[in-house]
């Protein structure tokens, strides 16, 4: 019990360690993320519009499917689907860019000192900040479409979209650290982000899930999260507590098992690379 303990102990203080070593680097997550932003469709005629129009494209398509041929009864779902659409592709850019940020930075581990967990860092803050223009969409959809937006509600967005930085920042540092050395991760990850899309419910409401399967849905993390996101803006109320508690427990030990596993890899990060 006392290692147990004593090593409990020990992987906390590194992790300080480690929070206060990428606190020092703060300026160059700032500069690479900023780089990211900007270079990503660097030369292309609509620039940095493609954040906005790729995702548009998935919608208008799921959108069609969804609301004419496999009908789910939601009022005015291309609102319902633009509030579930954009914080997923955050989740699911978010932990596929930092799953592949390692091993395509191998030049830089190499040459340079840095927290290697920065480079995960800011592959998910690329892609929050993206999710973060594209609520622009978001407001805008719901306006149109005749919905108000209730001001009082949008505080509640804070903790959520907390908890799901958390969440994808602990997928992002397990898998990038097990990608160095087991390169099939990224494919396998891409399949299973493709079925774990349709176990959340972006394009149901979670009252269609049937009893049968509660427990397999609701082990799903982000089932709370894009339902949450659903409650203060389509449906204008408060997320229920448990949606927002469970997630978090949940995003945090993942957090600090990605960190951990991280901390654990990266010593032979060079040698793999």
């Amino acid at each position: 019990m006392k290692r147990g303990r004593s090593g409990i102990k020990s992987y906390m203080k590194r992790i300080i360690g480690d929070i206060k070593d990428i606190w020092n680097f703060r300026g160059m997550i700032f500069e690479l993320t900023h780089r990211e932003l900007r270079g990503k469709y660097k030369g292309s005629l609509l620039g940095f519009l493609w954040t906005f129009v790729n995702p548009l494209c998935q919608i208008v398509v799921y959108a069609f499917f969804f609301s004419t041929i496999f009908r789910n009864g939601i009022e005015q779902f291309h609102v319902y689907l633009i509030i579930g659409m954009f914080p997923w592709n955050f989740f699911t850019g978010g932990v596929i860019q930092g799953l592949g940020s390692v091993r395509y930075q191998g030049d830089l581990i190499k040459k340079v000192y840095f927290p290697r967990q920065v480079l995960p860092i800011v592959s998910v803050n690329v892609n929050f900040v993206n999710m973060l223009l594209s609520f622009l969409i978001v407001y805008s959809a719901i306006l149109v479409s005749g919905r108000n937006v209730d001001i009082r509600l949008q505080i509640y967005l804070i903790p959520i979209m907390i908890i799901e930085y958390i969440f994808t920042l602990g997928m992002a540092l397990l898998l990038a650290s097990i990608e160095v050395y087991f390169r099939d991760v990224e494919h396998i990850t891409t399949v299973i982000i493709m079925v774990w899309m349709y176990v959340t419910p972006i394009f149901y409401d979670i009252s269609f899930i049937p009893r049968e399967y509660n427990r397999l849905f609701y082990s799903n993390p982000m089932l709370y999260i894009i339902s949450s996101y659903h409650q203060v803006l389509y449906y204008k109320q408060p997320p229920l507590q448990g949606f927002l508690v469970k997630p978090f427990i949940i995003s945090v030990v993942v957090l600090l098992i990605g960190w951990i596993v991280f901390d654990i890899l990266e010593r032979r990060f060079a040698e793999e690379l």
